[in-house]
Formats: C-alpha cells, structure tokens, sequence
C-alpha cells in the first residue's frame, strides 16, 4: 500500500500525530481517538492494525501493556514524493515582503488560578502571510493535549499537558523561550531578574518565580495572576525540550494549577489550553519567520474563531480522555469558546 493511501485516513493521520510524541500505549491512543472521533475500541485496533502492517508504526510489550511508536522510514516516502512539489512554496515564500506584525493575540483567558494568557501585542521581522485553514488545522493537528494530576506546592493540581515538534534546532526554541528579545515577540514583554532563583513579569499577563532552568532542556516556573495571592493561587508551568530527528525538537508544555473546583467546572481544562494553544501558535510563527501582518484582526476574524472552536474541542476529547462525562466537557468547552471568542 502506497504511503499516501495509508495517511489518507484521518484517524491513522491522527494516531501517528499522537506516536510522534513518543512512545504510547495501546490504551492511551485509544482513549483519545476514541473520544475524538466517536468510533469503537475494535475500530482503533484496525487502525492500529494497518499502521504496523504497512510499516508506520511498531508495537512492543511491556507487562500488560502494548506500547506503540512511529517508523520514521515510511514517512520519508512522504517526504521524497513531495519533493516534486517544494519548488511551487519556496517560490511563493521567497516573494513575500519582510512586517513587522503584532501578536495572534486573543485578550486575557478567564480569571482563575488555572488560566494563562493568550498572547498579546508583540513585534518580529517576519514574511507576511496570512495562514489557510488548511494550514491552521495542521497547526492544530500537530499539538497533542493531554490532562493529569500531580502534586505541587500548592497541593494536588490539575494538569494540562501541550507537546508538539517544531522544525527547528534544540538551541533556537531554547532562546526563543528563553531569551527576552525573543519571547517578546511571540508572547509578551518579560522583564525581571531572569535566572533561576529569580522573578519575572510577563508585561499584563503573569508574574512569578524561576524555580529551575537547566539549559537547553528544562525551565520550571511558578505562574500567578493578580494581587492577594494565596498559596493556593500559585501554579507551576514547565518547558520541557529534547532533541529529535533531522534538527527538529520536541516542545512539552506543563501547566500544573490546584485552581478553584467551580471555575473548573465552567471551563475545564480550555481556559488554560486554548490560551496556550494561541501561545504555540505564535511561536511556531516565530520560528518560522511568517505569520499574518496584522495577527489581533487575524484573531477576530473568521480564521481566529476557528482556531479557538477547533482548540476548545480538542480539549473537550482530553477531557473526556481524563474521565468528565461528554455531556460536562461539552459544556465546558463552550463555555471556553465563549469566552475567547468574545461570545460570553
């Protein structure tokens, strides 16, 4: 079977978006297909099936478990028959003017302990161009959300997990997420005594401490919002960055926040993932050197919407994946697109 016939089905498109975060197993994956896409577990199995025997992924035992990956190998037969193709965006890429835009930015995220801030005004030289839906849904698409628990010092939080690749080396994301003159331009001005031990303000968004920062894989911070501050207020985010294949690195975003039970059960974890999810969207704009001129009407328009609708639902299957009944994460996730549409 030819590559492109495996890839044309978009649950198998969607499982191996899932394996390209590592190692998973068997359940995991089918927990959330199964909530995203509304099929039987029997089902995913074929799916699974298919992906080994035609050589895209590979499956190994631990104790109970079956514990899927990728095989990059196929994926290159991808890669070589596009090739006929790059020469018709490169050429449309080397044409397009040099902005300097601002941020894809939505406004704040609802108050609550739990919620980031979307991104706000920021400026970088990069090539202007407006994405396609097409191109926003494989921004989407190349985001895996999860939710968990883990304790903090706040106590037993809530968790909810962004991991993605981006095209680009170890060292380049590390100073795009660590550098001022760089977070900046795809999130908002930080200012502070930036090492660790020290604090930091995130120009109308967060402000915290730097509890760990292990170059170029691991920076741990605290994230609060507001005045009054209880410890219970305190939440942690964590980056987490690893080297991949062909120059690329995995991205692993944690934020870790005990947050009031009733604003959870408004908004679940979309409060905090869409406003992260519009956080990496503009760093894989970033990074990439392109992006709309104008990214605040980009997010009021059409497109913005979309993206927000789209996210709000992904989260709403991570949800459902972490136990909430379809019914209170359905809810949730409108209540969320509500409030990042401007709809509330």
């Amino acid at each position: 079977m030819h590559a492109l016939d495996v890839l044309g089905d978009p649950v198998r498109r969607r499982i191996l978006e899932l394996l390209a975060g590592g190692e998973r197993p068997a359940g995991s994956v089918t927990e959330v297909v199964r909530a995203e896409f509304g099929i039987s577990q029997p089902a995913v199995s074929q799916h699974l099936r298919v992906l080994r025997e035609t050589g895209f992924a590979t499956v190994r035992p631990e104790g109970a478990r079956r514990l899927y990956a990728v095989r990059p190998e196929r994926l290159r037969e991808v890669d070589a028959w596009l090739d006929h193709f790059r020469a018709f965006w490169a050429q449309r890429l080397d044409t397009l003017d040099t902005e300097l835009p601002v941020a894809p930015g939505a406004g704040a995220a609802p108050a609550g302990p739990s919620a980031p801030t979307a991104n706000t005004t920021r400026t970088s030289e990069r090539r202007e161009e407006r994405p396609t839906m097409a191109e926003l849904l494989d921004e989407i698409n190349a985001v895996h959300r999860a939710v968990g628990r883990r304790d903090i010092p706040a106590g037993a939080s809530t968790t909810v997990l962004l991991s993605r690749r981006y095209d680009a080396t170890l060292e380049d994301v590390w100073n795009a997420c660590t550098t001022p003159e760089r977070v900046a331009r795809w999130l908002t001005p930080v200012t502070g005594d930036l090492r660790p031990g020290g604090s930091y303000q995130l120009t109308g968004n967060a402000h915290g401490e730097i509890l760990l920062c292990e170059r170029p894989t691991l920076l741990r911070v605290t994230w609060v919002f507001g005045e009054d501050i209880t410890p219970a207020d305190v939440s942690e985010v964590t980056l987490r960055l690893s080297p991949q294949e062909y120059g690329a690195t995995l991205f692993e975003l944690e934020h870790a926040a005990v947050g009031d039970p009733a604003f959870w059960e408004r908004y679940g974890p979309g409060a905090a993932g869409v406003g992260w999810d519009l956080s990496l969207l503009g760093l894989s704009w970033h990074l990439a050197g392109t992006g709309p001129a104008d990214p605040e009407s980009w997010a009021a328009a059409a497109e913005g919407r979309e993206f927000v609708v789209n996210t709000s639902q992904r989260w709403r299957a991570a949800h459902v994946a972490f136990g909430a009944p379809p019914d209170v994460a359905q809810r949730a996730a409108a209540q969320t697109t509500a409030f990042y549409t401007g709809e509330s």
